[in-house]
């Protein structure tokens, strides 16, 4: 049993599908400290304006520094760009999500609300379900890339 759960994951791997989490995968990880490290691109149920919340990119500084986001921005596909305060600072080994809707004012303890969040506050959903990508910028360079394409195999 143990045989073919491992290797169901490994065609899973293997295809490349998604269910709506990614990670950034080695080759699309950028040198510098601050990486995207988890996209939640597609949110159960209807996209509605009441869970945009749910959608986020999570952000960390895998480097032994602080890291200014000052100048910093996350774009997709289409060109909607969100934008770091300009006091925001990444503390070593620290991350945040970038929701892109709301914060909802129920329940704060909810599983959405376990790290620091930052709020697009956006009233529709950002990201593709099924294709997109998201480019982190500093300063006009390009500091890291995820892409995702989720597909249905058909018989």
């Amino acid at each position: 049993m143990k045989k073919l759960i491992l290797s169901l994951v490994a065609v899973v791997a293997a295809l490349g599908l998604t269910f709506g989490v990614s990670a950034a995968s080695a080759d699309e990880q950028a040198t510098g400290k601050v990486q995207i490290t988890r996209v939640d691109n597609n949110v159960k149920g209807v996209d509605t304006a009441a869970n945009a919340y749910q959608e986020s990119i999570q952000v960390k500084n895998l480097g032994a520094e602080s890291a200014s986001m000052t100048g910093c921005t996350l774009e997709d596909l289409t060109g909607h760009t969100y934008r770091f305060p300009s006091s925001f600072n990444l503390a070593a080994g620290a991350y945040v999500y970038v929701r892109t809707g709301k914060s909802p004012s129920v329940n704060p303890a909810s599983w959405w609300n376990t790290g620091p969040n930052l709020y697009w506050n956006r009233t529709s959903h950002q990201y593709g379900n099924s294709t997109d990508s998201v480019t982190l910028e500093c300063g006009g360079n390009r500091i890291d890339r995820v892409s995702w394409n989720d597909f249905t195999i058909r018989p």
